[in-house]
């Protein structure tokens, strides 16, 4: 019995030293200032791969929220990730103009991006930094795939309607986390804004998945399904059962998230 032990213990040794080993991870925090003079925060993990995705947060969550280092989590299997905090949140300058000027964020930071050599630029990104995103990529041609989650189709059709559970779980759940990663400074929401419904149809060369959550209490499914239908490039639309808003959908529905999000960009970032 010692001598089967000892062998065990010294093949396992063996296949150890052979295996080859996994790229370490790597992460550098930095700040990229935008075209009207805004500094933007972010964090870079760098995974050894030659493809990117930029996390686009929502309003309310910086880079500090503990469901967007779950989604930097999630992607990291796959892919190099940069994440950031919009203006007027976390780490940034500014203050946030409710989708008026984020989009000059999200640019910033794709030529961040582009200025580091990847092959391939995705971007995943989240309800009112999903509609900047839409707008900044209907400008550019260097993204090639997005995950647009619980994304309004204007700022001024989002729904409210706080009397539903979904927004209480909201509540609970920020105060769970101590209000962690959670907070904004908000500037003037009257400011003009391109509409995502709008813009979206000048975006030729990026593929779109849309997520929604049927229960989300903030932003209804058929502003997914409105987005959904005008996208003019190859599409998908899910409407996940249960589900809440934006982040929450990663929180409860994890293991769904990861496979649709890890396919779509599997799926749709070009190779070679």
């Amino acid at each position: 019995m010692r001598i089967l032990i000892l062998a065990l213990i010294l093949a396992l040794a063996i296949s150890l030293i052979l295996s080859p080993a996994a790229p370490a991870a790597q992460s550098e925090s930095g700040t990229v200032c935008t075209s009207d003079n805004i500094t933007i925060a972010y964090d870079h993990y760098q995974n050894g791969f030659d493809s990117v995705i930029i996390v686009c947060p929502g309003f309310y969550n910086s880079k500090e929220n503990r469901w967007m280092k779950k989604t930097v989590e999630l992607l990291s299997a796959a892919h190099d990730v940069i994440i950031f905090d919009m203006r007027g949140h976390g780490a940034s300058g500014g203050t946030f103009t409710w989708s008026s000027r984020e989009d000059a964020d999200v640019t910033a930071v794709i030529d961040y991006a582009k200025s580091k050599g990847y092959k391939h630029i995705g971007i995943l990104a989240y309800s009112l930094g999903a509609a900047a995103a839409i707008n900044a990529v209907a400008e550019r041609d260097s993204v090639e795939s997005m995950v647009i989650i619980s994304c309004p189709y204007r700022f001024d059709k989002i729904d409210y309607r706080f009397w539903e559970p979904g927004m209480f779980s909201d509540l609970f759940d920020n105060i769970a986390c101590g209000w962690h990663g959670k907070g904004a400074r908000p500037g003037n929401p009257l400011l003009a804004k391109e509409r995502p419904i709008d813009s979206i149809g000048r975006i030729k060369d990026a593929s779109m998945l849309f997520i929604h959550g049927d229960r989300d209490w903030i932003v209804k499914s058929r502003h997914s399904q409105k987005l959904y239908d005008a996208a003019p490039g190859p599409k998908k639309i899910e409407i996940i059962k249960g589900g809440l808003h934006a982040e929450r959908l990663v929180q409860g529905h994890y293991e769904q998230m990861k496979q649709l999000i890890l396919d779509w960009f599997s799926q749709t970032l070009k190779k070679g």
